[in-house]
């Protein structure tokens, strides 16, 4: 799983797919009406897979709501 600040990219083909709340949800918004708010607006609790927007992808993501506490511990010997 890529990350670009607070947002969660594609494993495969980089595409941002949803955002990282500094609470942990995580914020989905996709789409505009012609007053420009969001056609669809998420806030998600909890670990999920989704399956990437772009057409040519289609990869399947697994977004865990809980850090791998292993590859933290790892890094921090590091």
């Amino acid at each position: 799983m890529k990350q670009d600040g607070s947002f969660i990219k594609c494993e495969v083909c980089g595409k941002k797919l949803i955002q990282r709340l500094p609470n942990g949800l995580w914020s989905f918004k996709f789409g505009k009406t012609n007053e420009g708010t969001p056609l669809i607006d998420m806030t998600i609790y909890g670990s999920m897979k989704m399956k990437c927007i772009r057409r040519e992808c289609g990869h399947m993501n697994t977004l865990n709501f809980f850090p791998n506490t292993f590859a933290t511990q790892a890094e921090s010997k590091d």
